[in-house]
């Protein structure tokens, strides 16, 4: 299963690829900064159409036509393009996001950035790969010494807007990156370019695939609140367990 997943989500990144520096037809959502293209649409109906035959039983949660939970032995958590405002401007921190899950546990996750050419995976118990290649998250314990990543919602209003905790956290570390897709943050937290990432307000196809990838990197995911994390949480935090843990001291102030 896993080989041929991955042949699908390559002949999906070609899409993405093939049309990264053509004009797109852009649409909003949520907000008026929450845009979708014609191209997410399109790589998620084929990722739908291609990954439904490999598992026909299989039920899709993802984020442009089917949004909504439905219970199922095998699940597909898809995000067709992580990163839609950088593919509009053409700045290359996109990727497909996929991740699946047999009776509600993530077993499989996928995420691949087709303009730069990197592909994640991680199989449950068997560590996580970037491009075959074995990665673990990075071994910093100093905040100072950190890079960090993070996030901000579409919602300018929603609380928490991430701000306060922002402007806590530049006083703490050496820098502080937002590139516009979580799963990527994820997955660079995972392979170690990123001693942590935090971020509100995810939905569960940003974060599905990724976590998997920094937990089996070695890495821990929690709640922002220093709870148990799941796909409903209202925030996410990651890393090795001494950063994370001095994260989450600077943001209970």
């Amino acid at each position: 299963m896993k080989d041929k997943v991955i042949e699908i989500i390559r002949e999906a990144g070609a899409i993405i690829r093939d049309n990264f520096y053509l004009k797109k037809n852009i649409t909003t959502k949520s907000t008026a900064i929450d845009l979708v293209t014609d191209i997410d649409k399109k790589v998620e109906l084929f990722l739908k159409e291609q990954l439904g035959k490999v598992i026909p039983d299989s039920a899709f949660w993802a984020e442009e036509t089917d949004s909504k939970f439905t219970q199922s032995e095998y699940l597909w958590i898809i995000d067709p393009i992580d990163g839609t405002t950088n593919f509009v401007h053409q700045f290359p921190y996109v990727c497909i996001s996929v991740a699946f899950q047999h009776n509600g546990e993530t077993t499989h996750a996928f995420v691949y950035n087709p303009i730069m050419e990197e592909f994640f995976t991680a199989e449950k118990g068997k560590g996580a790969y970037l491009n075959n290649k074995p990665i673990h998250v990075s071994t910093e314990e100093k905040l100072s010494s950190s890079l960090v990543a993070t996030g901000f919602p579409y919602d300018y209003n929603a609380e928490p807007n991430n701000m306060r905790h922002f402007d806590l956290m530049m006083e703490h570390v050496q820098g502080i990156r937002r590139p516009g897709s979580a799963a990527l943050d994820l997955c660079h937290t995972a392979n170690g370019i990123f001693n942590g990432y935090w971020e509100f307000h995810l939905q569960p196809w940003d974060m599905a695939a990724g976590i998997l990838i920094v937990r089996e990197a070695g890495g821990i995911v929690l709640d922002i609140e220093n709870k148990e994390h799941s796909l409903l949480s209202k925030g996410l935090i990651c890393g090795n367990e001494m950063i994370v843990n001095r994260m989450l001291d600077v943001f209970a102030k």
